[in-house]
């Protein structure tokens, strides 16, 4: 049998059928509502969990049932909802799979268990700023506190270098374990500006795009000539950066000391 669900004075269960039937829409095409229907709703919700249990039951969204609270009119849709809710013969409320108080304990139990915020979203199917934001909304209506680990402080120097390798903020947040919104906070903490990025950005661009040349060098046994690496259809984003980052092929030759016998066998 499905327990209760203790909404303030009220618990919504079979022993209080007839009240919610005195409750129920009077019209039976919806148009109209009592006004003790909305008025004992009220009586039912005392705190924030009540709301979303209440919400829960009668199907709508909790910022429905707060119009509600609030005096604000609802739609037609939404009084049929109640009405519904309200006049089944057998109290039999149609729930999602879990409610929403529900899925706020097990986010914080799977979160106190592993004390990840990452581990949780993987094992929920969920991102880490979605499971940080049901923690926060659990601890804010008082199910339980949420105490976040306190996010590490990445030096200036760990954070250029970082992107200078992944060459995408995002990835630096991921490497560190840490938000994107925490990464921009200590962006703008450190005064990094978007031309230290955009510099920082080319050098690592240029460092893969040197990795890459010689990699190919490694495959063909000398230095590739310019129509080598244009007709080459996998090489041909190389050729495309390589005049995007150093201007030419000749500066990137020269910049590498490359020799200008273009085609010759590497020497081992």
């Amino acid at each position: 049998m499905r327990p209760s669900l203790n909404l303030g004075c009220h618990a919504i269960n079979g022993r209080d059928h007839t009240l919610l039937k005195q409750l129920a829409v009077s019209d039976k095409r919806g148009d109209t509502v009592e006004v003790s229907t909305f008025s004992r709703l009220r009586t039912m919700v005392t705190n924030k969990t009540d709301l979303l249990r209440l919400s829960d039951r009668l199907n709508v969204n909790p910022s429905t049932v707060q119009k509600i609270l609030e005096g604000s009119p609802v739609s037609r849709s939404v009084k049929k909802k109640i009405h519904a809710a309200f006049t089944q013969e057998e109290p039999r409320p149609v729930q999602p799979r879990h409610s929403t108080v529900e899925r706020l304990l097990e986010f914080h139990r799977l979160y106190e268990k592993s004390k990840s915020l990452r581990a949780v979203g993987q094992t929920m199917g969920v991102s880490r700023e979605r499971v940080r934001q049901l923690l926060e909304k659990g601890s804010e209506v008082g199910l339980f506190e949420y105490r976040p680990l306190k996010s590490p402080l990445i030096s200036k120097h760990k954070i250029l270098k970082d992107y200078k390798k992944f060459l995408k903020l995002n990835a630096v947040a991921r490497s560190n374990g840490i938000s994107t919104s925490h990464l921009s906070k200590l962006i703008d903490l450190y005064q990094i500006t978007e031309e230290d990025l955009k510099r920082v950005r080319r050098e690592g661009g240029r460092v893969k795009c040197i990795h890459r040349y010689y990699s190919i060098v490694q495959q063909l046994g000398h230095h590739p000539t310019t129509t080598e690496l244009q007709r080459l259809k996998s090489k041909r984003y190389l050729s495309s950066q390589i005049r995007t980052l150093w201007g030419s092929f000749d500066a990137f030759r020269k910049e590498l000391q490359i020799s200008p016998h273009i085609g010759q066998a590497v020497s081992s």
